[in-house]
């Protein structure tokens, strides 16, 4: 078991932050929304007021009630006053709620947008190694579930102020009225103090636990639905079913030890809130009954009155403080990806507007893992416009010069120059502009084929865009598309053929009019038929570039000006396509074994297909 999502519970070591650091930046994230905070604090320090006002209202009706004698106009005038202010009261009670609710409504929605673009902000600055880490179901969990769960808690944060001021406030006017009493009322808060810190430390844990695994589901989910189309050629979807049972069923633990971790607590909580009732309705209440002068019937029902509302914020407050946790712990995953530092850094200062396409590396070392070299002490200088095939087994590190050339990586030693530029010392968008990649995978972005084109230079002229779409040939496959240009290409470009993404892909790297050109094994995913139609394209394209060409196909390595052959990181081979047959060294080799068969003019040695296939005929 485990073959399918294997490794998708596993994750490296990641940074803890303390409860203070994860405060000091929340404050910080918070403070450019200063304005709506101070309204809804203000308003929360009124409606704090205003509600302590009604129990004092009907306190004073009952021991109005209880002195005197006539039932008549004196009464009746109270009870109209009493009901009269009560009324003003609630009006001006849901004037401010509804101050602050839009209050609100403006800064959460704010705030999330701000996250998430934070994250995702994050996402775009990291390099190629960061994704060879994390898996992209994993990653999108950071903008969506656990941003939410931050979210609502910075929100619930400031409600948390409303709530201390209640507490503080009720508990104030309780002394004032009844200092004994008042102080029984707060002999329960220091254990509640105490639990809660206790608790804290199984909340962060219980809900980070959960964050990974819901992570984990998610990434299942994401590769699923990317391999559905693997997992059935294979007839697996009953095993893979059982895999992703299997997470879920970690899921489900997870979030029934989070669950119950946050909800323990709540209980014990309205346990000692009833207790504290109790007993202050027993003694306040014995004194009143044996008017004993220790307090009123109006106190007693103060005091009644304002113990639900000293306990219910204390309670919330407790139920607030897992919420928060589990947004606290949400947020330490989301500061792993804010806070992680790309190895390839955008540190050059230079612009560089044009550039003639020379390039030099200058004993490069360079490894994917530590102590795993790929390349060691490689050198290779690339002439402004010429066309260098790349060939080599595989592993051999052809696409690592790509990848490092193209600082998707950084290299661990030596230099790349362009035109005898350091590439560490330009600017990274300067740098790529004049870089046009075609990768053999081609990926295309949900949207039309226009869209898709234009990617990476959307103020193309018409003349440009037109160019783009003949030379690459696009024109062509415009014709079998009944929206055209405005065709959907579906996620990923689902709903074109590998031939099709392909040549929008080219078509693509066209219009962006790169100097420097890389074709990595691009025409490896198309049929013979579209590589002989992008084949003319490439030869104009080619004109006046550097051209990096990673291919499988005879046809885009002998025009090359130059071939190189890779083993092991290392040239063992170069020169042109006929000097390197005649060598007959690896070269040669290669070619007898990948491209010969490829030749318009190829025949099978043997004229009997068994002895070509390699098979022996019987005796």
């Amino acid at each position: 078991m485990g073959w399918i999502f294997e490794g998708i519970e596993t994750e490296e070591e990641e940074r803890k932050y303390s409860d203070r650091e994860l405060i000091e930046r929340s404050i910080r994230r918070v403070a450019p929304y200063k304005s709506p905070i101070i309204i809804s604090t203000v308003t929360m320090i009124g409606l704090t007021f205003v509600g302590l006002l009604g129990p004092l209202i009907f306190a004073n009706l009952i021991d109005t009630l209880e002195r005197t004698q006539n039932y008549t106009d004196l009464i009746l005038g109270t009870i109209v006053i009493s009901g009269a202010t009560y009324f003003i009261l609630s009006v001006l009670n849901w004037v401010g709620d509804y101050l602050i609710n839009i209050q609100f409504a403006r800064l959460v929605p704010d705030f999330m947008v701000t996250l998430r673009g934070d994250i995702f902000d994050a996402f775009q600055k990291q390099d190629m190694k960061f994704f060879d880490k994390h898996r992209s179901g994993r990653l999108n969990s950071r903008v969506s579930s656990d941003a939410a769960d931050y979210g609502g808690a910075v929100s619930i944060v400031l409600t948390v102020v409303g709530q201390f001021l209640i507490i503080i406030s009720v508990f104030l006017v309780l002394f004032l009225i009844n200092p004994p009493l008042a102080l029984l009322t707060a002999s329960v808060v220091p254990i509640l103090l105490l639990a809660s810190f206790l608790f804290r430390r199984v909340a962060r844990n219980t809900s980070m636990a959960f964050r990974k695994v819901h992570a984990s589901v998610n990434a299942a989910m994401a590769e699923s639905v990317s391999g559905i189309q693997v997992s059935k050629s294979f007839g697996v979807e009953a095993e893979s079913l059982n895999e992703f049972k299997e997470i879920n069923m970690e899921h489900y633990k997870a979030g029934f030890k989070r669950n119950i971790s946050m909800n323990m607590f709540f209980p014990f909580v309205s346990a000692l809130s009833a207790f504290a009732t109790v007993t202050i309705l027993l003694v306040g209440g014995g004194a009143a009954i044996q008017n004993l002068g220790f307090i009123s019937t109006g106190t007693l029902y103060i005091f009644l009155s304002y113990l639900d509302r000293f306990f219910f914020p204390v309670t919330q407050l407790v139920n607030f403080y897992a919420q928060i946790q589990a947004g606290f712990a949400a947020y330490e995953r989301i500061l792993q990806v804010i806070d992680t530092e790309p190895e390839v850094q955008d540190s050059g200062v230079l612009e560089v507007d044009e550039i003639k396409g020379k390039i030099e590396f200058q004993n490069i070392n360079f490894e994917y893992e530590e102590n795993n070299p790929v390349l060691r002490n490689f050198s290779l200088t690339i002439n402004p416009g010429e066309r260098l095939a790349i060939v080599g087994h595989t592993g051999a590190g052809k696409t690592s010069i790509i990848s490092i050339l193209t600082r998707f990586y950084e290299f661990q030693g030596g230099k790349i120059l362009v035109d005898g530029i350091n590439v560490r010392d330009i600017k990274m968008k300067s740098y790529r502009k004049h870089l046009g990649i075609v990768l053999q995978t081609p990926f295309l972005f949900s949207g039309t084929i226009e869209e898709n084109i234009t990617y990476g230079r959307k103020d193309a002229s018409k003349e440009d865009f037109t160019r783009a779409l003949e030379i690459s040939r696009v024109d062509e496959i415009l014709e079998y598309l009944k929206d055209g240009l405005k065709t959907e290409v579906g996620e990923g470009g689902s709903s074109l053929s590998t031939g099709q993404r392909q040549l929008v892909s080219f078509a693509r790297a066209l219009l962006a009019d790169p100097k420097i050109l890389i074709l990595d094994e691009a025409t490896s995913s198309v049929d013979a038929y579209t590589e002989s139609i992008i084949q003319e394209s490439l030869e104009e394209l080619m004109k006046g570039r550097t051209s990096i060409i990673i291919a499988h196909r005879l046809s885009t390595v002998k025009n090359a000006d130059r071939i190189i052959v890779l083993e092991k990181g290392k040239i063992i081979e170069e020169g042109t396509h006929d000097a390197l047959l005649t060598k007959g060294e690896v070269y040669a080799n290669l070619y007898n074994t990948y491209f010969k068969h490829q030749e318009v003019t190829w025949e099978p040695e043997s004229s009997m297909p068994e002895l070509a296939l390699g098979i022996t005929p019987p005796p």
